[in-house]
């Protein structure tokens, strides 16, 4: 099993630090994650946030490419529908190129309703600008010059240069919808569902996948849930639920603004889904996501290196424990 961290560098006014620090902090400890053995690094994006979120994945991730030689640099997720495809295909296969093939392009059709309307994008077409933008990215990276015309995006033999080193290029969707689970089979993208989902979702994969003709066998899937190891239970959830009560508030006044949610926010961390955090000893960590694994089989792990606002520093004494006592114990399991 392959483990990989998360980051989104958010930076809430409660908790605030100097930018660049955050950032110079973070890059520090991916470094470091890497000498841990990790495998993979993962950034999410969004945009005009008051606590910073990352707005730039790929450009985040071409700093860490320069600092790091083995881990795999994934977007967890680029928002499509709120970017060109060309520009996309373009700094996706720079990227790849600067990391000697090191990417993995996680894409989703987003959901937060002000970035949508900043950018001037119909909040509605989303998922059909990531049905065409998809498309996009397979011709570009394809041999030579492609044409192409559909809703939004028109252009003639277009020679996308320069192309990825990976052909072709590791594609995940984001999401556990069933609406995006199908998208998924159907452009034959590997899957990052979220670990809560309340429907069998890996049969549901394979049955879209070998509709569209596609064998499962050759597909991944990458999930990822708050994690935080620490040597005692109780204090460990002390420590980090103000910031995960944080940003889960965050999330709910997004997901109600997109009419996604009705659930209010809550006012005390200790309300909050426990379940749907893993914090404890190395002996908890690894019993929680062997019973994951039980529910949503999965080829890699994948935490929050910190929640928002969350010591960086402090955060690290985390991520060494669960590297040298809990990562061990999976081996090579699949």
């Amino acid at each position: 099993m392959r483990f990989g961290l998360w980051y989104h560098l958010r930076n809430p006014k409660r908790w605030e630090r100097p930018a660049a620090e955050l950032y110079a902090s973070t890059l520090d400890q991916i470094v470091e994650a890497e000498a841990l053995g990790y495998d993979s690094i993962w950034t999410s994006e969004h945009h005009f946030t008051e606590d910073g979120y990352l707005p730039s994945s790929l450009l985040f991730l071409a700093t860490v490419a320069g600092r790091t030689e083995r881990v795999r640099l994934g977007t967890l997720i680029l928002l499509l529908p709120l970017h060109h495809p060309l520009r996309v295909a373009e700094d996706a296969a720079v990227l790849d190129l600067l990391s000697g093939g090191r990417l993995d392009l996680g894409v989703a059709a987003g959901y937060r309703v002000e970035e949508f309307d900043v950018f001037g994008v119909p909040h509605k077409e989303r998922g059909a600008r990531v049905d065409e933008a998809l498309s996009i990215l397979a011709g570009a990276w394809g041999d030579g010059p492609f044409t192409h015309e559909g809703r939004f995006f028109r252009f003639d033999e277009v020679d996308v240069t320069p192309k990825p080193l990976q052909r072709p290029m590791p594609l995940f969707m984001g999401g556990q919808s069933k609406a995006a689970i199908t998208r998924a089979a159907k452009h034959g993208c590997h899957l990052l569902p979220s670990s809560t989902t309340d429907f069998d979702l890996v049969p549901f994969y394979h049955a879209a996948l070998r509709d569209h003709g596609r064998d499962p066998a050759q597909y991944r899937i990458k999930t990822f849930r708050p994690l935080y190891c620490c040597e005692d239970r109780d204090r460990g959830w002390d420590e980090v639920k103000e910031h995960w009560l944080y940003q889960h508030n965050c999330y709910r006044h997004w997901y109600r603004e997109a009419g996604d949610s009705v659930a209010p926010d809550l006012t005390r961390a200790d309300d909050l889904p426990r379940a749907n955090y893993i914090v404890g000893t190395p002996d908890d960590c690894e019993r929680a996501i062997r019973d994951l694994h039980r529910e949503l089989p999965f080829d890699e792990f994948i935490f929050w290196a910190y929640p928002p606002g969350f010591p960086v520093e402090q955060a690290t004494r985390s991520i060494k424990l669960f590297a040298r006592e809990v990562a061990p114990r999976f081996g090579s399991e699949a």
